[in-house]
């Protein structure tokens, strides 16, 4: 009578508890070595992933501040838009007056240009004092005419608004530009 297990040889008891003890001092330090060199690879990336993550933040601000800038300018007549060029935010003498001054609350007809700079200005400023913000901020506008009627009028104009500022030295600007028509 033939036993299933005839031929075949099985390891001896004392081979199978050897084997059951663990890993052998070579095997952990390879482990080891291979855990050290993948994480110095993650640690090496995390300073540029954080500046990375910091300029993001300062370009979102900036671009949140200009269209904001923008949505003003929007809602003042067309005839006023070229009270804004030249405007610096560091340079009040640039701001143009608000007109009637002070404005007549509810009136359409208000240019309200000097408020939404000054607005503005104090938006920039406030990033920068709660330290959340645009480092050495301060932003420009410009207005220039694009087209005009068969009379000289202007009819299209680009107003380009832009925020600047410093950041470890560097200097960074977002420009955002819009288009207005008299029509």
């Amino acid at each position: 009578m033939s036993t299933p297990h005839a031929g075949r040889r099985f390891p001896d008891r004392a081979a199978l508890c050897r084997r059951a003890r663990g890993f052998t001092i070579l095997e952990t330090l390879i482990a080891s070595s291979i855990m050290v060199v993948a994480l110095l690879g993650i640690a090496a990336v995390l300073p540029t992933a954080d500046m990375s993550l910091h300029q993001s933040g300062q370009i979102s601000k900036a671009v949140s501040l200009a269209q904001e800038m923008i949505e003003m300018i929007k809602n003042d007549p067309f005839t006023e838009l070229p009270g804004y060029s030249g405007v610096d935010t560091r340079t009040t003498g640039t701001y143009p007056v608000d007109d009637p001054n002070p404005p007549i609350p509810g009136n359409p007809g208000n240019f309200m240009g000097g408020s939404n700079v000054t607005k503005w200005a104090n938006d920039i400023t406030l990033y920068l004092i709660t330290g959340t913000g645009i480092t050495g901020g301060y932003g420009t506008i410009g207005v220039t005419t694009v087209a005009s009627d068969t009379g000289g009028n202007p009819v299209l104009r680009k107003v380009t608004v832009t925020v600047n500022w410093t950041d470890s030295g560097r200097p960074y600007l977002v420009r955002l530009a819009t288009l207005a028509s008299a029509i």
